[in-house]
């Protein structure tokens, strides 16, 4: 789905977490490069939510370790801002 011709890019797929996120949409699909993957493989996918209550871009996806769908578990917390393991691992965004 990231690398597809499914849907309009929001934030184009790169190496690196993106400088600017504003542009997201609620319903749009979030692309995380959270481990090592051979051929620039994305590891982890989202759908964004949109601003929470304090202001922090939210995402929801499904993680084993939680079983289902998730705003945060061992892994760390689905926001797409600050130092977390996500918001470090966000790679692209596409719009359906």
């Amino acid at each position: 789905m990231a690398h597809g011709r499914l849907g309009v890019p929001v934030i184009p797929l790169t190496d690196r977490r993106p400088a600017v996120i504003q542009q997201l949409h609620p319903g749009d699909l979030v692309f995380f490069r959270t481990r090592e993957l051979p051929g620039k493989r994305i590891g982890h996918i989202g759908v964004y939510l949109g601003l929470d209550t304090a202001d922090h871009p939210r995402f929801i996806s499904s993680r084993k370790n939680a079983g289902g769908p998730t705003m945060g578990d061992k892994g760390g917390t689905s926001r797409l801002d600050g130092d977390g393991y996500y918001a470090q691992g966000l790679r692209g965004a596409r719009r359906l």
